[in-house]
């Protein structure tokens, strides 16, 4: 008969080998293939439970085939929410039942959808944001323009510098692309009839001369008039509402209203028009200025007013009533609309500190308010959409509001842009570098395709993930694991941080590059997994990432080290590259492999069973040992236990020892670094085998080593079965 040694061998040399004569058995490749053709058919947990060549194929995969007859037990555990610590699964101390649940899809991942909860965040959180965005780029350009324009001495040389002229037109609300620069010049010069208020107003923001020249002395805008023009300029491109363009607007109402005489001048000049309604809570777009300036007009006491005249039957109708008084308050204006002599536009009881004040109270609301209003049209018309053509196409009620309010939050302006350049965008795979909207060599559409779920016919499908939510929920539990049980408050708050900011890093993640290219989320995954002491180049991590977990020689299983397949199956990237789409299905790409696996591996170690029991020890703890760090990692598998007690010469009896002191005998004998060291790991089967046959000899019962089995954990990861060598 073989010595324990020599069978464990036969099998441990060329594991690999191994596995695939297992594989290759009629048997074997009969329950594979079925189980590969009608997964994919199973929607719920009670088509798992009742289809029984699925469920106890996939029950013994994962060594639970002793629990094959504890249906509920299971689906509780299939329907637990793993993100949950508290969830059914979590909270059982047998890892092998959260394996189990992990490797199926019946909680939220793979859903197909226009976009999942979390895209719509995204969207939404950019969108809140564009305003920002757009004042930066703004603010940059208003610098740049008012920087250039100092050195301008006549109108011609305005027209020709590109920034002047873009700010210019755009202020005179004219497209700089297409504007007309002599209908500009003329409006410069002579000013303009035209209905466009902005190509009106410009002849005042200048002091060009009739011949296009600056009078001597004079410059081509004073201060004033740059605050003027900039902060125009940054209501035309939508940033009106940021803090730069309100220091402007302060700026420019301050400097201006002790020139003012008629209330006109306040009702006819957009800046100060604006500034006003803003400070009393009324809205400059909604308010005529006609109708404000009968308002500044009125006088205490006259019942035919306009003021009086107001109707007061609604409270909204109280309210804008209230506003429009304390407006008239606020200044000293005659019946004639003229600033009594010897007293100012302002009422002694109202100071532009005062006005400032309100102003900033309130320069937001209108801006906050539109958005709010945008982001629940889009909501509601996404919650409506089925394809592709409902989101490029024009809703009967709310026109191209949505599809505006997706570009604006991408910084793509929605009046430029083609319909049929948006599709081929949504229709790319932004992780492939050879998709369409790679080679844009443009982030806002690469975002733009990541944000929604569409294949290449259009059709609605499930999300491409660099990582699963299931996978990040243990990735950061792995990370956490890392500080040990002692935890201090410094370093949970260190813990949590991280966590987070790696969860937000991983959300956004578009492409394999994206990924290597984050130092900081790649050291917390290769922390996580206990590789971040590993000197591992970007060369050989790129390598790792795109290793073919089903490929015994693909990069990561010749590792020969169970943490770096754990770390590259904790991810969704392709053998070329691409990041693949949550599974369609309950099970799908990695975890159907696992599982297939994991189903041979653990055939494999029943069949060495069957000749020599200590042999299947010997493998099972080959497979466990390096991912046990602790000497509860021991005590918790009932195999591992029995062949760590056989190789260090423990007797039984120390079973009846409290756990905590069968705990500190081991660590005080246990190098569990050791493990992690394929050499040492053989070192320490090689003794167990000697020692189990001298303790068993040739007439151990199979029966005692059987029952070792049915409280064990097995394995998780795709591939793992060939990281053992």
């Amino acid at each position: 008969m073989l010595s324990t040694l020599l069978n464990y061998r036969l099998y441990a040399n060329d594991i690999a080998k191994s596995i695939q004569r297992v594989s290759d058995q009629a048997t074997v490749e009969r329950e594979a293939a079925y189980y590969k053709a009608n997964i994919g058919k199973v929607e719920t947990v009670d088509d798992l439970l009742k289809d029984y060549k699925l469920y106890s194929y996939a029950m013994k995969a994962y060594g639970l085939q002793d629990q094959i007859a504890s249906k509920g037990l299971m689906k509780k555990v299939l329907q637990s929410d793993l993100t949950d610590a508290n969830s059914f699964a979590n909270k059982l101390t047998d890892q092998r039942y959260r394996q189990f649940a992990a490797s199926f899809n019946f909680s939220s991942t793979g859903t197909k959808a226009i976009q999942t909860p979390a895209q719509t965040g995204l969207l939404t959180e950019a969108y809140s944001e564009h305003r920002v965005r757009a004042a930066a780029k703004v603010s940059a350009t208003v610098t740049q323009y008012g920087n250039a324009v100092q050195s301008i001495t006549n109108v011609d040389d305005l027209l020709a510098d590109p920034v002047l002229f873009a700010v210019v037109a755009k202020v005179a609300n004219q497209d700089p692309a297409t504007a007309d620069k002599a209908v500009l010049r003329d409006a410069l010069l002579n000013g303009s009839s035209s209905s466009n208020t902005g190509l009106a107003g410009l002849r005042s923001m200048f002091n060009f001369q009739a011949d296009g020249t600056l009078q001597a002395g004079n410059p081509v805008q004073t201060a004033s008039q740059i605050a003027d023009i900039s902060a125009t300029y940054f209501d035309r491109m939508g940033a009106g509402a940021s803090t730069q363009a309100a220091a402007l607007k302060v700026s420019y109402f301050n400097d201006r209203i002790a020139g003012i005489t008629q209330a006109s001048q306040i009702t006819d000049d957009e800046q100060l028009f604006g500034y006003v309604l803003t400070a009393f809570g009324l809205d400059p777009t909604t308010e005529s200025p006609s109708f404000v300036l009968n308002i500044l007009n009125s006088q205490s006491g006259d019942a035919s007013s306009a003021l009086a005249s107001m109707p007061t039957s609604t409270s909204g109708e109280i309210t804008r009533k209230n506003k429009l008084v304390a407006l008239n308050a606020a200044f000293n204006f005659t019946g004639t609309g003229a600033v009594p002599a010897g007293e100012t536009a302002l009422d002694s009881a109202t100071t532009t500190a005062s006005l400032e004040q309100k102003f900033y109270a309130n320069y937001q609301t209108s801006a906050n308010s539109d958005d709010a209003r945008r982001t629940s049209v889009m909501e509601a018309r996404l919650s409506n959409m089925k394809t592709i053509n409902d989101l490029l196409g024009r809703d009967s009620a709310f026109g191209k509001a949505a599809f505006d309010y997706i570009l604006t939050a991408f910084d793509i302006d929605p009046t430029t842009e083609s319909s049929a350049k948006i599709r081929k965008v949504l229709l790319s795979d932004p992780s492939d570098p050879n998709s369409y909207v790679s080679k844009l060599k443009d982030e806002r559409y690469e975002k733009l395709a990541a944000a929604f779920n569409f294949d290449a016919a259009g059709k609605v499908t499930t999300q491409r993930l660099a990582q699963s939510v299931s996978s990040q929920t243990t990735t950061g539990s792995l990370y956490a694991a890392t500080f040990g049980k002692d935890v201090s408050t410094a370093q949970k708050s260190l813990i949590t941080a991280a966590t987070k900011d790696y969860l937000t890093a991983i959300g956004e993640v578009r492409s394999l590059d994206d990924f290597l290219s984050n130092d900081k989320l790649v050291k917390y995954a290769l922390t996580a997994y206990g590789l971040e002491k590993e000197k591992i180049s970007a060369s050989d991590l790129k390598k790792l990432m795109t290793s073919d977990l089903s490929d015994p020689k693909s990069f990561a299983n010749t590792k020969g080290d169970k943490r770096y397949v754990d770390f590259v199956s904790a991810f969704n990237f392709t053998p070329k590259g691409l990041i693949a789409r949550e599974a369609d299905g309950v099970q799908g790409g990695a975890k159907l492999l696992t599982t297939q696996n994991q189903y041979v591996l653990q055939t494999m170690e029943e069949q060495v069973g069957e000749n020599s029991e200590g042999a299947r020890l010997a493998l099972y703890f080959l497979r466990k040992a390096p991912s046990i760090t602790t000497a509860y990692g021991v005590l918790a598998d009932k195999a591992v236990f029995e062949t760590v007690r056989t190789a260090l010469g423990l007797p039984a009896s120390m079973a009846n020892m409290s756990i905590e002191s069968q705990a500190k005998l081991l660590e005080s004998k246990i190098d569990f670094g050791d493990w992690q060291d394929t050499k040492k790991l053989d070192k320490f089967i090689t003794r167990f085998s000697a020692l189990y046959d001298i303790a068993n000899g040739s007439s151990s019962s199979s029966s005692s080593v059987l029952s070792l089995f049915g409280n064990s954990s097995s394995g998780s990861t795709a591939g793992s079965l060939l990281s053992y060598l």
